[in-house]
C-alpha cells in the first residue's frame, strides 16, 4: 500500500499530467549532473585552500577557494530548482524553460580563473 505524497511532491504532483518516465529520469540524470558538478567546485576549493597556497598569493588563494566553495553550493541548491521547474514544465505539457544557473556558473568559473590568474601572478 502506497501513501500519498505530501509537502512539496503533493503540489508538484497535483498539477498536470504525468509525464512518460523516461523524460522525469533524464531530468533525474541532469539534476545528478549539476549535482556533481557542484560537489566538484566544493572539492576543488577544499583542495585550493589546501595545497595551493604556496603557489599563489594567500589572500587571493583563500579568495578563490571561498569563491569555489560558494559556486559549488549554489550550483548544489541553484540543481534542485532547476530540476522542480522542469518537472513542472513537462509536467504542465510547456516548453524547458532555460537554465539560470549556465550562466551563472560560467561566469563565476571565468571570474575565479581570472582571480587564480592574478594570485599565481602575485606570488611571482
Amino acid at each position: 500500500m502506497s501513501e500519498s505524497p505530501s509537502g512539496w511532491s503533493a503540489r508538484l504532483l497535483s498539477a498536470g499530467t504525468d509525464p512518460d518516465p523516461r523524460f522525469s529520469l533524464a531530468n533525474e540524470r541532469t539534476f545528478l549532473a549539476w549535482i556533481r558538478t557542484g560537489l566538484g567546485l566544493i572539492a576543488l576549493g577544499v583542495g585550493v585552500a589546501t595545497f595551493v597556497s604556496t603557489q599563489m598569493a594567500r589572500g587571493v588563494s583563500i579568495l578563490v577557494a571561498a569563491g569555489l566553495v560558494l559556486l559549488g553550493g549554489l550550483t548544489c541548491a541553484a540543481a534542485w530548482f532547476r530540476w522542480l521547474r522542469v518537472e513542472r514544465a513537462m509536467r504542465q505539457a510547456n516548453g524547458i524553460p532555460p537554465s539560470r544557473l549556465a550562466p551563472v556558473l560560467a561566469f563565476g568559473i571565468a571570474i575565479l580563473a581570472v582571480l587564480s590568474v592574478i594570485g599565481v601572478v602575485l606570488a611571482q
